[in-house]
């Protein structure tokens, strides 16, 4: 015996439904809030392409000139690090010691406030000053993006003089470090202008001056001093010493000495050559753009502030260009070609998600036309855009940029927020045109049904994602505003639907109520399925016990099989996707001279220039490319060197190109490699690809910590060839570089106390033999920067160009000056020892350390990492007594975010089961809910197997996402099924009905979710896990979930009076 539902009547209305549901007041001015706050929050928004991460990450450098890497390390390094250990957030520090300097990078925790976290380490830094020696400089903190590679890049070329290209560069650089949101401005190819003192040995030996004497003349006399104020009526002013060289032929005429018992003056122009040039050329750059030639040029690059407005701050810069240009002093002839440009990019990807974010909504609206009536759909569909301007308006509240995890959020959303638009306009219709009630009976008939189910459902859902805002590390942090914008389009679209949809519906479906007393085709047809699929379910999969239970255990079997095809997939992290920028590196044997390296680009310079899909190429001598400089480990690494190449290479468009640029990486590597090895034995070639990942490090980095760097070296090696040996392994190299030739002088003691020279003396005389020192500066005026006074001894060899010797015989040339103006050779005072020695020494988190790294080819990172373990394990096997290894990298990145997801799944899972509890008074219902969830799951493992795609992170996101949406879908179909219990309907009818008449909704949920991530899955590799771990999931669990939920609530559900009573 079945009973009828009560239908209220307005008399019945509660104070809050009259408030929000039977006057239409509330809903208009909801409707304009979120409209407006859309508006306002896209307008006020930072935009940018991926999520500025806004890890507190920074390199502390420190220099102190001449000391050598060990007695920098002991006395500049080891005392920073004692104080950073101590540091509240600090996630891990690594350092390199060089020839006089120390680098330490500090990566802090990614929940770590970012302002505290630097205010916090400057505070250290200062600390630890006092401990370091009194002649090294102080130490200096440079706060850098997780990803610090170029946001604008411009090339600086024409005919003019390379005094004048260098002057200009210098007053842009100048002009660009004063824009807003610019954190550096690199320079490659650039050569200063300075005073050049060149000594010539043979005179000094002759008249008996050493340089340390020329020196100290020069920097006397290089003074200006105030004298104080005159106090006087007549007199009164201030009187000042101005001392300081500001003419160059001064500089010439300055006393040195006086000769011998003439009196002579020597002037400094008898003993050295003293001219304004430019100073040593340390770097070299040049740009192809299309194919033409190279020609000289200065790369400049600007890096962004973290956290900064990309968009402006590189618009600032261009106009701060276009000014710069437009002045009269610009030099006729000097071009500007902007290379990179991160504006365009940010567009285009915004753009890009945008646009699959309306084709999925246009393909939803006439999924919901054939669903619904057109009234309902437009109603349904209108909402869509209205709920993500309440999402964009809470998203700019929490202090969120806009980018395309923003917009991929809402396009995840599309499918989770139609429900409950569907399922109110499905109770409208079913009130108005079926039932023949007026809108007010109607609309709290709908509310009073769905409300709770409604709400309950999106509640499991962000329930379900809510844990995803909890997975730590730098991939948490990438993904964390995706799930908060999912969460705030649902929280939105449960508003609409309840505050704005159903009060003002009345505009269009109560117009039309006396009319439309028909049934729909859609309707008609809705009917006739459900009848049968009710039918077909009581005929087999519900019938019995038995039946119900062989349908369970079909279902649950069909899901072990999935995850034990699925088992065999290896994993990733992301997917790669399209990218424009490639960054190239050609690492000689350190001591390659800047010829030498200069003859290397060009002959891999002429490789890239023939290449049709790039759009321009900067070749860079003695310089990385600021595009391979963005991790937090290539910040520790020398950029510039004689023995480096460059290349920052721009690929065409996508649409002007055959095939995305990170796919011909691989051929590019190998001819590039083939052409080097040919000519240039020992050196490493490096690519490095924009593929849109988080952070810019080598997806394989092996760690090996010891106390000694010998040791560490050869075990390096050995590591070395265990991965050149593992297919898929390319790149492999270490962070030490390869060693350079160490001639240790040391002083004989006995010799240096009978010619009478001190060790400072000794010291001070052989630097400026070794190369050129700044002594001091010189006055320009007009507000342009002082030129360096650099002093050094002119060689033969070098042709005029500040420098050590170049021959051997220059080297043993070198005399050094006794105290009365004797000289004696070098080699007479020192005595040489010839080595090797690396040019840095490493440290993680305090230890001694290298770390091994190498690039995929062909394979996951994590297949090669699988195939080397038990290599490494041997290898390990063997080695000293406190040596051992272990994974950075994709490895350890792969195990911080899959741990934590894992974490957070489970959470999910608890969480949601606890709502269900309360909410359904049960422990039983709740598990059939929840067994949605191995039948979806057995759709995305069974997907993925079939199309071999690897387990990535993003799949991971769609698979909670996945949790949700079909959790929604069996609360609706259990509720359903209860409610047909309550009226008098046995076990086997109401489970039989309920999942009947949910397939309609269930339907137009799984289409909807489908559709809207079609257009995403296509156009996008990135996503693509994440939207096909969805739409395989839905397909599965739209179908199984069917014919499995009413068996498991066939079997679990007990009909007696009192249970039925609670439900």
């Amino acid at each position: 015996m079945t009973t009828q539902q009560h239908i209220p009547t307005v008399h019945e209305a509660t104070g809050l439904e009259r408030f929000f549901i039977l006057r239409p007041v509330v809903g208009l001015l909801l409707l304009v809030l979120f409209i407006v706050g859309g508006v306002f929050a896209y307008v006020s928004l930072v935009k940018e392409s991926l999520p500025d991460l806004a890890i507190p990450q920074a390199t502390i450098s420190t220099f102190w000139p001449g000391a050598d890497p060990q007695t920098i390390e002991q006395e500049v390094t080891d005392k920073i690090e004692n104080e950073l250990s101590s540091l509240k957030g600090l996630k891990k520090y690594s350092s390199a010691s060089f020839d006089s300097y120390s680098l330490v990078a500090v990566e802090f925790v990614a929940t770590a406030d970012i302002n505290d976290s630097m205010q916090r380490l400057r505070s250290k830094i200062n600390d630890a000053e006092a401990e370091l020696p009194r002649d090294a400089e102080k130490p200096t903190v440079n706060q850098i993006s997780v990803d610090d590679r170029p946001m604008l890049t411009l090339v600086l070329y024409g005919d003019v003089d390379s005094a004048i290209l260098s002057r200009t560069a210098t007053d842009l650089e100048d002009r660009l470090e004063k824009v807003a949101g610019v954190n550096e401005v690199k320079i490659g190819g650039l050569r200063k202008e300075a005073i050049r003192i060149q000594l010539l040995p043979e005179r000094l030996i002759a008249l008996g001056i050493s340089p340390t004497r020329v020196r100290d003349r020069i920097q006397s006399a290089n003074r200006d001093m105030p004298w104080g104020e005159i106090e006087s009526d007549q007199l009164g002013g201030a009187l000042r010493m101005v001392g300081r060289f500001r003419d160059i032929n001064e500089l010439r005429k300055l006393p040195i000495d006086r000769l011998g018992q003439s009196g002579r003056v020597i002037r400094l122009s008898e003993i050295a050559d003293v001219r304004r040039d430019l100073e040593r050329e340390e770097t070299r750059a040049f740009l192809s753009n299309e194919g033409e030639p190279f020609r000289r040029s200065i790369e400049i690059s600007l890096t962004k502030v973290p956290a900064a407005d990309a968009l402006i701050a590189i618009e600032n810069a261009k106009a701060a260009i276009e000014e710069a240009q437009s002045a009269t002093d610009w030099p006729f002839g000097l071009g500007v070609r902007i290379t990179t440009d991160q504006s365009e990019q940010i567009w285009e990807s915004l753009l890009r998600v945008f646009n699959n974010g309306w084709q999925a909504m246009l393909c939803v609206f006439f999924v919901l036309l054939l669903m619904l009536s057109w009234r309902e759909a437009l109603i349904a569909g209108l909402s869509i855009p209205v709920a993500f301007m309440g999402a964009l308006t809470l998203v700019w509240m929490f202090g969120y940029t806009l980018n395309e995890m923003v917009l991929i959020g809402m396009v995840l959303a599309l499918g989770l927020l139609v429900d409950v638009f569907i399922l109110m306009m499905e109770g409208m219709h079913e009130g108005v045109y079926v039932e023949k009630l007026s809108f007010s009976r109607s609309a709290m008939w709908t509310i009073r049904r769905f409300a709770l189910p409604a709400f309950a459902g999106q509640m499991t859902t962000i329930l379900a994602l809510a844990p995803l805002i909890m997975i730590s590390g730098t991939s948490g942090k990438f993904i964390r505003i995706l799930p908060i914008t999912t969460i705030a389009c649902l929280i939105c679209s449960f508003i609409v639907a309840i505050a704005i949809d159903v009060p003002l519906s009345r505009y269009l479906l109560k117009r039309k109520a006396k009319q439309d007393d028909q049934h729909s085709f859609v309707d008609r047809l809705s009917i006739r399925v459900s009848n049968w699929l009710a039918s077909w379910s009581k005929r087999y999969t519900i019938r019995n016990h038995w039946t119900a239970a062989t349908s369970t255990a079909c279902g649950m079997g069909l899901f072990l099989v999935g995850g034990i095809a699925f088992s065999t997939l290896p994993s990733t992290m992301y997917s790669k996707r399209d990218g424009r920028n490639l960054g190239v590196t050609v690492e000689l044997p350190a001591g390659t001279t800047l010829d030498k390296s200069q003859r290397a680009a060009d002959l891999v310079g002429e490789i890239l220039r023939d290449k049709p899909y790039l759009e321009n190429v900067v070749k860079l001598v003695g310089s990385k490319s600021p595009m391979v400089q963005g991790s937090l480990g290539e910040a520790l690494a020398p950029t510039t060197a004689d023995y480096l190449v460059g290349f920052s290479c721009r690929f065409l468009p996508r649409e002007e190109r055959d095939l995305p640029a990170y796919e011909y990486v691989d051929g590019l590597r190998a001819e590039i490699t083939r052409a080097v090895d040919k000519k240039f034995a020992g050196a490493n070639v490096i690519l490095q690809a924009e593929t849109g990942e988080p952070s810019a490090g080598d997806p394989i980095q092996i760690e090996i910590v010891g106390d000694s760097m010998e040791t560490l070296r050869e075990l390096s090696k050995q590591v070395q060839n265990t991965l050149r040996e593992t297919p898929g392994a390319v790149d492999v190299r270490d962070n030490l570089g390869n060693v350079q030739v160490d001639i240790q002088l040391e002083p004989k003691r006995e010799a240096l106390d009978f010619y009478n020279i001190s060790h400072e003396e000794l010291a001070s005389q052989v630097r400026y033999a070794m190369g050129d020192q700044e002594i001091g500066k010189f006055v320009v005026g007009n507000n342009d920067d002082d030129l360096e006074i650099r002093m050094g001894l002119a060689w033969p060899s070098r042709e005029g160009s500040l420098g050590g010797p170049t021959r051997l015989s220059e080297l043993v040339s070198v005399r050094v000056f006794q105290q009365d103006g004797g000289t004696v050779p070098a080699m007479a005072v020192l005595e040489p020892n010839v080595g090797t020695s690396p040019i840095s020494i490493t440290r993680q988190d305090g230890s001694r350390s290298i770390i091994v790294s190498a690039k995929n080819q062909d394979r996951l990172p994590s297949e090669i990492i699988a195939d080397v373990t038990p290599k490494l394990d041997s290898l390990a096997d063997s080695w000293p007594s406190g040596f051992r290894y272990k994974f950075g990298g994709d490895a350890e990145e792969s195990a911080e975010a899959f741990g934590s997801a894992g974490y957070a799944m489970i959470v999910a899972l608890f969480l949601v089961f606890a709502l269900l509890v309360m909410l359904f008074g049960s422990f039983a219902q709740p598990f059939i809910i929840l067994l949605t969830i191995p039948l979806a799951l057995t759709g995305t493992f069974v997907g993925f197997y079939l199309l071999k795609m690897p387990f990535s992170f993003t799949a991971v996101i769609g698979v909670v996402s996945l949790i949700g949406i079909v959790v929604n879908d069996a609360i609706v179909m259990v509720e359903t099924m209860n409610d047909y219990l309550r009226r008098g309907y046995d076990v086997v009818d109401a489970a039989a009905r309920g999942g009947a008449d949910r397939l309609r909704p269930i339907l137009s949920t799984s289409i909807t979710t489908i559709i809207g991530l079609i257009p995403l899955a296509l156009s996008d590799a990135m996503w693509e896990p994440l939207c096909f771990a969805i739409i395989f999931g839905l397909i599965a669990s739209t179908v199984l979930s069917l014919a499995i939920i009413p068996a498991m609530y066939v079997l679990l559900t007990r009909p007696h009076r009192d249970v039925i009573a609670e439900l």
